[in-house]
């Protein structure tokens, strides 16, 4: 008499984030932290270091957000406020169908995060510190009680960011303790299980190639203004 062995239904991996944008999020993730370590310490050259390679990553996120694989561009994440509302709706449920990309409320996240940073980032380019001796490219351009007071709402928003981290690390837990999903191997390996999902639709290489040289340029434009 034979005996069967059962077979194990084994998911397919499906595309789901290209390699520019887990770049782009593992970047602003280190970048950010660099940017908070080297102001703690006082080293504001190397902060104005870290700050310039995070405004040049920013650009090209908003860059690949028009001109790069599908989950990547804002057409394809950013969605009525009905789907919004029907997501927020769907927070209790456990089982729901997997997003093939950014969910409707994570896709305005992820613009107001953008926001956010490059808000910072501008604040930064005005701020000096209390003794007036180290601050931005442009603080020189303004009175000190100015860029003082351009310094004091750069702390604010600093905070306003993390905020922002702390609400995308509680999104993160919630999918994996919840929903049983894990977004962040998504983000590194590329690729995720999950059923229903629409596999991405890359974009060319010389997009990407086009996008770092503008992002480059803009920074590059940016510092040399003559003020």
């Amino acid at each position: 008499m034979s005996q069967t062995t059962p077979t194990a239904v084994i998911t397919a991996q499906q595309r789901l984030w290209d390699w520019p944008v887990r770049i782009c999020h593992w970047s602003m993730v280190m970048l950010i932290a660099a940017c908070w370590w080297t102001a703690e310490e006082h080293e504001i050259v190397y902060h104005s270091y870290c700050a310039y390679a995070l405004l040049g990553v920013v650009l090209f996120r908003i860059y690949w957000g028009f001109f790069g694989s599908s989950t990547a561009r804002f057409s394809q994440f950013l969605r009525k406020p009905s789907a919004v509302f029907a997501y927020l709706k769907s927070l209790g449920q456990r089982e729901v169908k997997p997003a093939s990309g950014h969910n409707p409320l994570g896709g305005y996240s992820v613009l107001a995060l953008l926001f956010v940073v490059l808000l910072q980032i501008g604040l930064g380019l005005f701020a000096i510190d209390v003794d007036g001796f180290d601050g931005g490219p442009f603080a020189d351009y303004l009175s000190f009680k100015t860029s003082r007071m351009i310094t004091g709402w750069h702390e604010i928003i600093f905070n306003v960011l993390l905020a922002f981290i702390a609400l995308h690390i509680a999104a993160i837990v919630y999918y994996l303790l919840w929903r049983r999903q894990n977004l962040t191997a998504a983000m590194l390996r590329g690729k995720t299980s999950a059923p229903g999902i629409t596999p991405m639709q890359p974009a060319s290489i010389t997009r990407a190639i086009a996008g770092i040289a503008l992002a480059g340029l803009s920074v590059w434009l940016i510092l040399s203004l003559p003020f």
